[in-house]
């Protein structure tokens, strides 16, 4: 088991991530309830998105590659924004896409998403 100076200790079974609470990452509590939806996100950073089917899910052109197809399917019907590319096999949810897009790392990404200076 993994031994942290005083200062650093984990406050709590349930307080963050590894056991720190958010503000020590620099994000603020319950920051992912404040990301802006995928409704709003999406249309503004994928070509050509299409209307979301039933199911909550759009196609549009991936950014990541050479796209000619649509290959890109991003879940606007879910506050997540989960995403997949069914040709270059990327996936992830909407601040994954954020940091591949922007070359960001996660805490850099997460406060820019919500406007905060990084």
């Amino acid at each position: 088991r993994a031994t942290f100076p005083t200062s650093l200790q984990p406050e709590g079974r349930h307080s963050g991530f590894h056991g720190f609470p958010p503000a020590r990452r620099g994000l603020p509590m319950h920051w992912r309830e404040r990301l802006a939806h995928p409704t709003d996100y999406y249309p503004a950073h994928v070509g050509k998105l299409g209307r979301a089917n039933a199911e909550g899910w759009a196609q549009g052109l991936c950014p990541f590659h050479e796209d000619h197809g649509a290959s890109l399917s991003v879940n606007v019907g879910s506050a997540r924004g989960q995403w997949r590319c069914v040709e270059c096999g990327l996936h992830g949810d909407i601040v994954s896409f954020h940091m591949r897009r922007t070359d960001l790392g996660f805490i850099a990404a997460v406060r820019d998403l919500l406007g905060m200076q990084t």
